[in-house]
């Protein structure tokens, strides 16, 4: 199974740094009711797609405490997949 390491930076919280499954990333997002969450396939829409593959950015941007930004980049093994 594909995993990523990512990170989410939000106004007045730590950063939530993890490695973790596309879906288990989602859940995440739900959990903390960022605003402006779409739906989970933008997750692997990839902007720079042939400059950098499996990585991405995305930033709500919205001022002040809604801002919120998540970057992740696709790793070749998740926790416990004996690396």
């Amino acid at each position: 199974m594909t995993h990523y390491a990512w990170t989410i930076k939000t106004h007045g919280r730590r950063d939530i740094e993890k490695v973790t499954t596309l879906p288990e990333l989602y859940d995440i997002l739900q959990m903390l009711k960022l605003p402006g969450t779409a739906p989970p396939f933008w997750l692997t829409i990839d902007p720079w797609r042939d400059k950098i593959p499996g990585h991405g950015h995305y930033a709500h941007n919205e001022g002040g405490s809604d801002e919120w930004s998540l970057i992740w980049t696709k790793v070749d093994y998740g926790p416990g997949d004996g690396a």
